[in-house]
């Protein structure tokens, strides 16, 4: 029994002892009706606990405790050589060992039998550390520290409480006069209000049993030799965690609890006020009041002796009214007894032997009771996981119907959009229509006004780009006239530069040949000059053409000047010796030359202007992309000129020609 339970049977049983006194219920309803009422005023907490975690734990002990009764095993076999004295039995790997190692055996055998010096002995044992009852082993851990941390949180903020009282009456009864002043202040943190919050007490509950199941499992035989073993700090999931359902549950749970990353509770202060008070609950304070104004007398006057005698007498004849009682059921007894017409120690022994049958009835009940009461638990496991199950199912299917409602709804706001984009549609497209038919008879109208315009600036345009043809024509002419004699000008100045240009090579390359017959005909080559070598031999024989030109072309140059001197002094002395010619010859001999000349500085033909108009076009987008393009008549002569290049045979010829017209006697090739 707690203090809280203590206090309210004692309260009770004052409430019970004064209930028939007029005096303290005349006082209680005065209590209750003064004028300045009592306040209560109350701090506390009020805890939501989360109810996921605590399911999920919950169903998922149930799997560890069946994983735990597979109670999973492996044996180790230990081996080890030992003297053949301490060998008790010998098994298959024995035998095989001594056939592998035939050193064991030192001493003269017998045919019948081999006894070797030392054998191979394997022990085996059974281990229970297996991966899987580690695993579950560090399992219940994780759960132990993950329940324990919340609930001794949660405990603390539950058990906060904070009273305050604050009464101030003034009560006057016939002959009495009472006045009450009371404060009270109390703090505890200790306190379990299971009635003030069923709904957190009760998950409390579930989380206590949680502790305590956990706590079973891990006094387990199996889980107490696990942990010896070292602790598993990271999961591998092998094939038992995934194919056994009982080991897959358990992986399930410890990966929830894993992710599980919030408290899983809340805690909200609550401050309750009762101002004014119930008079009912008035009628009850009033009770320390009237306790209070008691010990006052009874101290105060010291009549604690008179007060104790009075009690005992009291207790005496209630005693003796207890014991009249007892008496005279003792007497109902005996005339039972004698009326069933036996004597006392037999109605004893019947009565013993009643007793002794409804004991061993009740141990058989209670031998059931326990049975019923462990089906129950496994059947509530049962029902757990099931309702587990159910729930799942349940919040499957609501959140599918969500969905079937969800895509209903947008279903059918498509359906509703696209009625409403189809007829949107129908008119957008009547209006559509609407406007083609105006547009299209606006723009027939704008069309026949276009194409009367585009006809008439299509003539004169026309007309405009006729007129700047010829012009432009004359004027490209003019300019290919202008840039024909600044080509003839420019090849002549090129023909006469190259001439100049090769003379100046050819000179330089004499002279360096010159130079070269001089210092080996000074006897000046030093023992540099080394004209062995391939380059050497190659520089000499390039030198030795270049003499060998010079001397001819000396020569020829020679021949042709005394050539010259030659006819000039016939043609004076001819002259001196025949009449003058007439001026006729002379200007038939300019006409011949220059008639000669201007069959090269001939002019290309030039295309003929067609005589008839080209065809119209229908419309002046044609008109704009076929437009008239000019011939650029300098293209033709440039092509000409690049077709045409100048050789030295030209100039040779031309060359040979002028000569021929200075010597008209034919004299030309005679040598002197």
């Amino acid at each position: 029994m707690t203090q809280i339970d203590a206090l309210y049977r004692a309260f009770s049983e004052l409430l019970k002892a004064v209930a028939e006194d007029r005096g303290t219920a005349s006082f209680s309803n005065a209590f209750a009706k003064a004028k300045a009422a009592d306040k209560i005023t109350v701090r506390h907490n009020i805890c939501h606990i989360e109810e996921d975690w605590i399911a999920a734990i919950e169903r998922g002990l149930v799997f560890i405790g069946r994983a735990i009764g597979e109670d999973r095993q492996f044996i180790r076999s230990n081996g080890e050589v030992q003297p053949i004295e301490k060998v008790r039995h010998i098994s298959r790997e024995s035998v095989e060992h001594l056939s592998r190692h035939s050193d064991l055996i030192t001493r003269e055998q017998k045919p019948e039998e081999i006894v070797p010096d030392k054998l191979y002995t394997v022990e085996r044992l059974n281990d229970y550390a297996v991966y899987e009852n580690r695993f579950l082993y560090a399992l219940l851990l994780r759960i132990k520290d993950f329940v324990s941390i919340r609930y001794d949180a949660v405990m603390r903020a539950y058990s906060m409480y904070g009273g305050e009282l604050h009464s101030d009456k003034k009560i006057t009864t016939g002959t009495r006069r009472f006045t009450y002043k009371l404060e009270i202040k109390d703090e505890q943190d200790d306190v379990f209000a299971a009635a003030a919050d069923p709904a957190c007490a009760s998950a409390l509950d579930r989380i206590g049993k949680i502790i305590q199941s956990v706590a079973f499992y891990l006094r387990t035989p199996l889980m107490v030799e696990v942990s010896r073993a070292p602790l598993l700090k990271k999961l591998t999931k092998t094939n038992v965690l995934r194919m056994d359902k009982n080991f897959r549950e358990a992986v399930t749970l410890y990966e929830f609890l894993l992710d599980y990353n919030h408290d899983g509770y809340t805690i909200e202060p609550e401050i309750k006020s009762l101002d004014p008070v119930a008079a009912e609950i008035e009628r009850e304070l009033a009770m320390p009041a009237v306790l209070l104004s008691f010990l006052v007398y009874e101290h105060g006057l010291g009549v604690e002796d008179y007060l104790k005698e009075e009690y005992e007498k009291e207790e005496a004849r209630r005693e003796e009214a207890r014991q009249r009682a007892l008496v005279a059921q003792i007497e109902a007894l005996k005339q039972r007894i004698a009326a069933a017409g036996q004597s006392p120690e037999e109605y004893m022994l019947l009565l013993e032997e009643r007793n002794a049958a409804l004991e061993k009835e009740k141990a058989g009940l209670l031998e059931e009771l326990q049975a019923a009461q462990n089906e129950i638990q496994k059947l509530q496991d049962e029902i757990v996981v099931l309702h587990t199950e159910i729930e799942e199912l349940h919040a499957k299917i609501e959140e599918l119907n969500g969905k079937i409602s969800s895509l209903e709804q947008e279903k059918k706001e498509l359906v509703e959009k696209m009625e409403r984009a189809e007829e949107e549609h129908r008119r957008k497209i009547e209006e559509m229509r609407k406007e083609r038919a105006a547009a299209e008879a606006a723009l027939r109208a704008e069309h026949a006004a276009a194409m009367k315009k585009a006809e008439a600036a299509r003539k004169e345009e026309v007309a405009k780009l006729k007129g700047d043809y010829e012009a432009r024509l004359k004027e490209e002419r003019r300019k290919f006239a202008e840039k024909e004699g600044e080509r003839k000008a420019v090849e002549a100045e090129l023909k006469k530069t190259q001439g100049h240009l090769e003379g100046a090579m050819r000179e330089c390359d004499m002279l360096t040949a010159r130079i070269t017959a001089l210092r080996s005909e000074k006897g000046e080559f030093s023992a540099g000059d080394d004209f062995t070598t391939e380059e050497g031999f190659d520089e000499l024989e390039r030198e030795f053409e270049l003499l060998g030109r010079l001397v001819r072309d000396k020569w020829t140059d020679t021949r042709k000047i005394l050539k010259k001197e030659f006819y000039a002094s016939i043609r004076a002395t001819m002259k001196a010796k025949r009449p003058k010619k007439p001026k006729a010859y002379k200007k038939l001999r300019e006409e011949t030359l220059s008639r000669r000349s201007d069959t090269k500085k001939t002019e290309p033909e030039q295309p003929a202007e067609p005589e008839s108009k080209p065809e119209q076009p229908e419309t002046i987008q044609e008109v704009t992309q076929e437009p008239v393009v000019a011939q650029d008549p300098i293209q033709e002569p440039i092509q000409e000129v690049t077709q045409d290049p100048v050789t030295e045979e030209t100039v040779t010829q031309e060359t040979s020609e002028e000569e021929g017209v200075e010597n008209p006697d034919g004299e030309e090739g005679s040598k002197p």
